[in-house]
């Protein structure tokens, strides 16, 4: 049976030695005209570059016949006795052969050069496609990887949300649970009791509303949309809002607040700074015991303020003082009061600060010395 590819390549061949055939010929007539006016070596050179031509765009076997058409036409039409195919003088006969040689070896050579410019680049071709074919493979393979992480990190939060979640509810529930029976049972379960309860549903409902804050507020970092409003601000003013809304959370702990009246004003966006503040502020209740003293210092760094908020708890183990500030991530060590959040809160913190051109930051400490963690924010926006 027939290859029909192999029939192609021969009629491609026959086709492609028609044309150097033709091209020759053309070629040599063309130089006929000419060789009164120029000498038998010009023409020469003139078609050894159409030999080399039809090599370069033909190849081999096509320059092959080529070569031999131009041998002809040289000896016929330029080498005396024209118009025949003999040679009289023996300088003739070298230079005929010195031709025939050169325009064969030249022929053949850049038939080669091309041949291998032709397997180089469909080498390259190959090599691309490999590449690409790679390329394609790597980035499915990211893709499902990064779609696999997703998944884990959305299936490892929603459990932290429905575990952070469900404890206010709980309580909240368990509390008004108690109210209503005995509301029913028209039982007087006396009014410290009464209190308690009401004191609970407050505080579970506003652990239950920082929950919804702090994811709120880190979708919004997360899709790019955390945007300041600066006003000229006194950082006291700041803190003081701070720590009103911490009041309840705070009641356990005596708070001290050493911010200088003397502190200019801030070029900064008052209610989010005051949520950095109250995220500290939080953070260190849940690490430091009953009755202890926190403390809120500010002081100005040459062209800064820096603000610190210490405790007198566990500290904060230095493996975790890099750590802290990232999302979802939550220390070891047991926390004296309230049920852990997220570990959104400094990691929310950490974005507005920086957003401010600020920086945040875990002092050094001794163990048991309690923590301090510091920010530091441009007391005037940069232009």
């Amino acid at each position: 049976m027939t290859n029909p590819l192999k029939s192609i390549s021969q009629k491609n061949m026959a086709v492609r030695t028609a044309v150097s055939i033709g091209f020759a010929s053309v070629l040599v007539l063309v130089l006929v005209p000419l060789k009164d006016s120029i000498n038998v070596t010009t023409i020469g050179f003139a078609l050894l570059l159409g030999v080399l031509f039809i090599s370069i765009y033909l190849g081999s076997r096509p320059a092959l016949v080529a070569c031999v058409v131009a041998v002809l036409g040289y000896n016929f039409f330029f080498l005396p006795p024209t118009l025949t195919l003999t040679i009289q003088n023996p300088q003739n006969w070298v230079a005929l052969a010195a031709f025939s040689i050169t325009a064969v070896v030249t022929g053949q050579l850049s038939a080669r050069v091309r041949r291998r410019a032709t397997e180089a680049e469909r080498s390259r071709q190959e090599a691309e496609r490999l590449y690409r074919e790679l390329q394609s493979a790597f980035e499915i393979t990211s893709q499902a990887e990064a779609i696999k992480r997703s998944e884990l990190m959305k299936s490892a939060l929603l459990d932290a949300v429905t575990h952070d979640l469900r404890t206010p509810l709980t309580s909240i529930r368990a509390a008004a649970t108690t109210l209503r029976k005995a509301g029913r049972a028209g039982q007087d379960i006396g009014a410290e009791l009464s209190g308690e309860l009401i004191a609970l549903v407050d505080e579970e409902s506003l652990h239950l509303d920082q929950l919804i804050s702090s994811f709120v507020e880190l979708a919004r970092i997360e899709a790019g949309n955390l945007m300041l409003t600066a006003t000229w601000s006194s950082l006291r003013d700041v803190a003081n809002a701070a720590i009103k809304r911490a009041e309840n959370l705070l009641k356990r702990h005596h708070v001290v607040v050493e911010v200088p009246d003397t502190l200019p004003l801030m070029h900064i966006d008052a209610r989010a700074l005051s949520e950095v503040i109250y995220t500290l502020l939080d953070n260190a209740r849940k690490y430091s015991p009953d009755s202890s003293t926190i403390t809120i210092r500010a002081r100005e760094e040459g062209e800064d303020i820096e603000v610190s908020v210490h405790d007198q708890g566990v500290g904060i183990p230095e493996q975790d003082a890099a750590r802290v500030f990232e999302k979802f991530y939550r220390g070891e060590d047991v926390r004296f009061h309230a049920p852990g959040g997220l570990g959104v809160g400094l990691s929310i913190a950490k974005a507005i600060v920086e957003a401010h051109n600020g920086a945040i930051w875990v002092a050094q400490e001794a163990r048991g010395k309690g923590a301090t963690l510091l920010f530091r924010i441009p007391i005037r926006e940069e232009e």
